[in-house]
């Protein structure tokens, strides 16, 4: 149902990956929601689920901005037009939409971050906006139209005193209409509207774009952890013609290079600050509430990826770092560990047969019973 059609991954990447927007027509062919609009506002009455509605009119005061979860009753006092409902990190909710974010595994696997649905009613929106991160906007019931610049909006201007982040000036370049299976691709900071025409779906895959202060911070955390030799402020050669009050260019400079010295310590820092902070996930973070596994319970079912869970590797000579959900686990390299790990990551679900052959190989079973220990995997109920 999800196979992407005429798309061309390298033709893609080369002329419009972080480019310029890209309009996909049919790319699913006979694409029907395997979601209806009244299970996506189900699933918005349910606890722990992120999701949002935006009204655009007859709220208490233009583009009202309410979070859920919300009751049955919600639903009922909602205006006939001009509203929408937002749920983000669908497929951890409905797995079987995870099959959806493996057809753009041309791109990396951390680069994902959610998948959203959407659903509006006629002239239903969220008012023309500006994302940071590559979005892929798929229709998926009805018609949309959509609005949008060519480029970036430099210092983009908002309507004040809003709790959404609406364009005060919207100028687009383009002016298309969205049908099911069509698909509209933006990359950052290009500017977009979209309206409902009529009672609609869309599906929005949005991609992970970690900013610099995020970064620090990971790395901040895993100097601190690590209890790192970290170079301290000096000044052997103090400046005596300033005022005491006085905090000087030279020091500042000292500051600077003293931050600069820190960053450019060993490699090993940043691998375990960039890898623990892209598979940052909630899950197994309580060490209380781990259920001790055994081989022989590995081995008896299939398994399951947790729908939060984070799986990513990396390579040096030596070893295969694995980082999942904040944690790292070292294996040593050798290519049946690494061929066994790379299908490992790039599934949800494995047979007790995979699960079997992991376990012939003595590193990968540790670290089997350790992810199922700490309910990064779980078992298939039969």
């Amino acid at each position: 149902m999800w196979a992407l059609q005429g798309f061309d991954t390298e033709e893609f990447v080369s002329q419009y990956w972080q480019k310029k927007p890209c309009v996909l027509r049919q790319v699913l062919v006979d694409f029907e929601s395997p979601v209806s609009p009244e299970e996506l506002a189900g699933l918005a009455c349910e606890e722990d689920v992120h999701c949002r509605l935006v009204i655009e009119q007859d709220g208490s005061s233009p583009w009202q901005l309410r979070y859920g979860p919300f009751e049955d009753k919600d639903f009922l006092e909602l205006p006939e037009t001009h509203y929408s409902l937002l749920v983000s990190e669908c497929e951890k909710w409905l797995p079987e939409l995870g099959e959806l974010l493996d057809q753009f595994d041309f791109i990396p696997d951390w680069r994902i971050d959610d998948l959203m649905l959407s659903y509006a009613p006629q002239h239903g929106s969220v008012g023309p906006h500006v994302d940071e991160y590559d979005v892929f906007l798929l229709q998926a019931l009805g018609s949309r139209r959509w609005q949008y610049t060519e480029s970036r909006v430099e210092d983009p201007q908002l309507i004040p005193n809003l709790d959404l982040a609406i364009l005060r000036d919207f100028d687009p370049d383009q002016d298309i209409v969205l049908n099911p299976g069509d698909m509209l691709y933006l990359p950052p900071g290009c500017a977009h509207h979209g309206v409902a025409l009529e009672r609609c779906m869309t599906y929005s895959i949005g991609f992970r774009a970690p900013d610099a202060v995020t970064t620090f911070e990971s790395f901040a955390l895993e100097i601190e952890r690590l209890g790192a030799n970290v170079p301290r402020y000096s000044d052997p050669e103090l400046e005596l013609n300033r005022h005491k009050a006085e905090i000087t260019d030279l020091e500042i400079s000292r500051f600077k290079a003293l931050t600069i010295e820190l960053f450019e310590q060993s490699p090993e820092l940043w691998r375990d600050a960039v890898g623990k902070m892209l598979s940052d996930s909630a899950v197994g973070q309580d060490s209380e509430n781990e259920q001790p596994i055994y081989v022989s319970d590995l081995q008896s079912r299939a398994w399951i990826r947790h729908p939060e869970t984070r799986l990513f590797y990396h390579l040096t000579e030596q070893a295969i770092q694995l980082y999942c959900n904040g944690r790292m686990h070292e294996l040593p390299r050798c290519p049946k560990t690494l061929e066994l790990l790379q299908q490992f990551c790039a599934r949800r679900e494995w047979s007790a047969q995979f699960i079997n052959r992991c376990i012939d190989v003595e590193a990968l079973e540790k670290l089997l019973v350790e992810l199922a220990s700490n309910s990064a995997i779980l078992p298939i109920e039969e």
